[in-house]
């Protein structure tokens, strides 16, 4: 069968009757699952938005994929929600690093005992207590089973940003995107509303357009505050790493968004989720071809996890912090700005 052009169906899981399962070759199987938490995205996007991401860029990474690997089975799972480090709002829920790894581990177990060799995790939650979780499990299972897991967004961070918060370099060719909406573009602005609205554009807040350009620098300007210094080295460097997250857990506390969503467009997503799926498809594809292993597919953080994800360096952190575990605001933030009056009935 010519499979060149055809599109690649994953086969959801939760659907397949006994009969239909073990009929699979698991030797040839790859399985897909998303781990991206459920979280407040500004007052536009839905509460799944990291999620949906997740699979909607594995799945174009699929359709990107060279001929010699479209004839697997691609089996998926489905996303499960148990992350860390989510934004401090009402309908954001929280999970510590280690249930993260525990969750993956015993599902990495699991598969490798029904005879799966390749495991595809996606993501698109950037906390590095989140991701390093994700690489944290999949290394442990990769080593103890013989099986190849692995956590797609990492070997994806390396490849594009080397660790570096610069998206421009990625996205500056993109057509409509301006160098100055990318600066704090991290959690629910111009990317990720971009993307929502080319993947599912039914479950993003119309009034999108209507919201102003919010950051963590913007916010502090506006209540007085000197913005964060940039981090030097060393022990000055540490201090100012914490200084800049504690600014941003109190811009959580109070916007529920950073970035410029109202330049967001389908377009523009379409065009980052093709530059993304891309990059994903060659790593997936030296994965299946063997050629980069398990070992090498781990962000720029690797070698500092036991700084991110051992227990005792979380909650020591969370105390350093003042993160309260599992706390959320119980008031509205500032900027939830669309207003009833601004909505169409039908959308309200």
């Amino acid at each position: 069968m010519d499979t060149a052009n055809s599109e690649i169906k994953p086969l959801r899981w939760e659907t397949l009757t006994k009969r239909k399962f073990d009929e699979l070759d698991r030797s040839r199987c790859v399985v897909l699952v998303t781990c991206s938490p459920i979280e407040v995205h500004g007052p536009h996007l839905p509460l799944g938005a990291d999620a949906l991401e997740g699979e909607g860029l594995l799945e174009r990474t699929l359709q990107a994929l060279p001929e010699r690997h479209r004839d697997r089975t691609f089996l998926k799972l489905p996303f499960i929600y148990a992350a860390p480090d989510t934004v401090p709002q009402p309908g954001s829920l929280f999970f510590r690093p280690s249930t993260t790894v525990a969750v993956l581990e015993d599902l990495g177990r699991g598969l490798a005992s029904q005879g799966f060799r390749d495991v595809l995790v996606s993501n698109f939650h950037g906390s590095p207590r989140h991701f390093l979780a994700i690489e944290e499990a999949c290394d442990r299972i990769s080593r103890e089973c013989g099986i190849r897991m692995v956590c797609v967004f990492s070997v994806m961070l390396a490849r594009l940003t080397n660790g570096k918060n610069d998206l421009y370099h990625v996205l500056g060719s993109v057509p409509g995107v301006d160098r100055e909406n990318l600066i704090d573009d991290t959690h629910g602005g111009l990317v990720e509303t971009s993307q929502l609205l080319a993947l599912h554009p039914d479950w993003v807040d119309p009034n999108y357009s209507k919201l102003p350009r919010r950051t963590p620098e913007l916010w502090l300007a506006e209540n007085g505050e000197a913005p964060v210094k940039d981090r030097g080295a060393g022990l000055p460097g540490v201090f100012q790493m914490l200084k800049e997250i504690r600014s941003g857990l109190r811009f959580f506390c109070a916007e529920t968004y950073s970035g410029a969503p109202g330049a967001a467009s389908p377009e523009i997503g379409n065009q980052i989720l093709g530059i993304l799926a891309g990059r994903s498809a060659e790593a997936v594809a030296e994965i299946l071809d063997g050629k980069l292993t398990p070992e090498q597919c781990h962000s720029p953080l690797w070698n500092r996890r036991f700084l991110f994800v051992n227990r005792w360096m979380v909650k020591f952190a969370n105390w350093l912090l003042g993160v309260p575990a599992g706390a959320v605001r119980t008031q509205p933030a500032s900027q939830d700005r669309i207003s009833p009056s601004a909505v169409p009935p039908n959308a309200r």
